[in-house]
């Protein structure tokens, strides 16, 4: 199959072609730049079979991109959180770099949980740690929402209740200033955010590290409208730039530039400039 026509699929259509060719075992992964590692894949990991589908330039490329560019210059001894980290891609590529000390994979599904174990240990990663809790604004218990569906590892479940999750848990939650401080690890200076809809509240719960440490974020933002609330809750300092997937670009957003569709932004308080010289694609 071309990947053009793999791409235009519905996820219907998709879903349909999973099922028809389900891709089972450990699935090599090879990204530009990045040495090649394996994820494991039961037919049920999205990420995987988007990659795997479209020869590695299916999904968030652009944000693969600046991912990796931005490890490249964290410095020396970087703590790194990738925060709702689902099978673990993001924790995968941080731990590639000599610069980075120690990796934090937070999420709140067992069978993700289970699946970061598994992909960790396939790798021989041993700076990584998994954390099953919910990074809000409170720290405590929450509930959370989900659903299941056979052949798939839900990668909508949240604090935040939507319409197709029709089941719930409870599960840790924290607060990441506390949470870090605790844990004495000071040099927080790269993060990775996709929390379904909690994203404000995951910020206000390390507002200390985002005034302190000043770490670059992605982060997805489902509703656009949540865009100018974090614009203004986040210290002053920080830019939000508009990930664009398919153009490998990344594109500073002003109060009124219309963001694009797909929905992953860069915070930063790096300079057009010093981003320039970063990363590997184009600085609008």
């Amino acid at each position: 199959m071309e990947i053009k026509e793999y791409k235009e699929m519905t996820t219907a259509k998709k879903k349909k072609f999973w099922r028809e060719h389900p891709l089972i075992g450990d699935i090599e992964i090879k990204l530009d730049g990045i040495s090649s590692f394996k994820m494991k894949c039961d037919n049920d990991d999205s990420v995987v079979k988007e990659l795997h589908w479209t020869n590695f330039i299916g999904w968030e490329k652009t944000s693969l991109a600046l991912w990796k560019n931005l490890l490249q210059h964290t410095g020396k001894q970087s703590v790194v959180l990738d925060i709702g980290a689902y099978s673990g891609i993001y924790s995968i590529i941080a731990s590639k770099f000599e610069n980075v000390k120690q990796i934090y994979a937070f999420d709140i599904q067992d069978n993700c949980i289970d699946r970061l174990h598994q992909n960790f240990k396939l790798n021989a990663i041993d700076k990584a740690s998994i954390v099953k809790s919910a990074c809000t604004d409170t720290d405590g218990q929450i509930e959370f929402y989900y659903y299941e569906e056979e052949g798939i590892m839900s990668s909508v479940a949240g604090i935040v209740k939507k319409k197709m999750n029709n089941l719930k848990a409870s599960v840790p939650s924290i607060k990441l200033d506390d949470w870090i401080r605790k844990d004495k690890n000071q040099n927080v200076k790269l993060v990775k955010i996709d929390v379904e809809g909690a994203e404000q509240k995951t910020l206000e719960g390390m507002m200390g590290i985002l005034k302190t440490q000043k770490p670059d974020i992605l982060i997805e933002i489902n509703e656009a409208k949540h865009i100018r609330a974090i614009k203004n809750n986040i210290p002053k300092d920080y830019s939000i730039y508009d990930i664009i997937e398919n153009e490998l670009t990344i594109k500073k957003l002003g109060y009124f530039t219309k963001n694009s569709s797909d929905r992953n932004y860069l915070l930063t308080v790096k300079s057009k400039k010093d981003l320039t010289g970063i990363f590997q694609g184009k600085v609008k």
